[in-house]
């Protein structure tokens, strides 16, 4: 905790005073400046600062647009459309949706710090190139990739076990730009997103930092297993909740009502 940190570092008042060269050797006016220099990063990336954008009116989309919205955590929370009437239209039809802000997508995009990525499902390297292509220029914005490369119901609904790799790194490998890609809100059905209290929500990316986001959306906790390349296995536990949750699949049916948590004490 920085403030208490500082607090117990020295007197922050004495400090506006002083007279003379400020001596780094000092133990209490070293801890204040180390403390200040590690806090500007985190402030930075504070939530109430940043605009989110949703690419995707769909279920999860208007869901997580919602949540984000309400929690009052964002400074704003827009859905990106390619046809904003059109998306309009739809979400009125909706109980809850109708106030949600939509936007044409290339000016949602523009204002964004941070874009969610809510689009229907697409498998191959190429067709993922497509999508990200199309959000243009996403320069210095965090990317959260919601979304699960899955293949036709007829060819099973089965993640890229054959290309070895992720739709999650693709996707990175696509916007080397981004300030960073992130793979999160994809291993639970959108039902959970709906009513996430209590509900622990896995993600991985370069760091840390949509943790908040993640939180603003309801989840009990935001669960960060790793870079970028755990996304391998955070889609292939997509694919067992999704495949125990629709009857004609091969797996167990269970419903879906259940999600996956983290239990015990993992170090923080």
């Amino acid at each position: 905790n920085i403030s208490e940190d500082t607090g117990r570092s020295c007197a922050i008042a004495p400090l506006a005073v002083q007279s003379d060269p400020i001596d780094m050797n000092t133990p209490c006016l070293g801890a204040l400046f180390i403390s200040f220099f590690l806090f500007v990063p985190a402030y930075a990336m504070s939530l109430s600062s940043k605009h989110v954008a949703i690419v995707g009116g769909g279920q999860v989309g208007s869901t997580l647009a919602k949540a984000i919205d309400a929690s009052g955590k964002a400074a704003s929370v827009v859905i990106a459309a390619r046809n904003p009437d059109k998306t309009k239209s739809k979400l009125a039809e909706i109980p809850g949706m109708a106030d949600l802000k939509v936007e044409a997508a290339a000016d949602a995009i523009k204002a964004a710090d941070i874009i969610i990525l809510a689009t229907p499902s697409v498998h191959s390297d190429e067709d993922i190139a497509k999508i990200a292509e199309s959000l243009g220029d996403v320069s210095g914005k965090a990317i959260v990739d919601a979304t699960n490369p899955l293949s036709e119901f007829q060819d099973g609904l089965e993640i890229r076990w054959s290309q070895g790799t992720s739709g999650g790194e693709v996707l990175a490998k696509c916007l080397p730009n981004a300030k960073g890609v992130y793979k999160a809100f994809n291993t639970l059905g959108v039902e959970h997103m709906a009513d996430p209290a209590g509900k622990d929500m896995m993600y991985c990316g370069p760091d840390k930092d949509i943790e908040e986001l993640i939180e603003a959306v309801g989840y009990k906790k935001a669960c960060y297993m790793g870079p970028i390349r755990y996304s391998r296995n955070l889609e292939a536990i997509a694919e067992l909740w999704i495949h125990c949750a629709i009857p004609p699949l091969n797996a167990n049916y269970l419903g879906q009502d259940w999600t996956f948590a983290i239990v015990g004490n993992p170090a923080e």
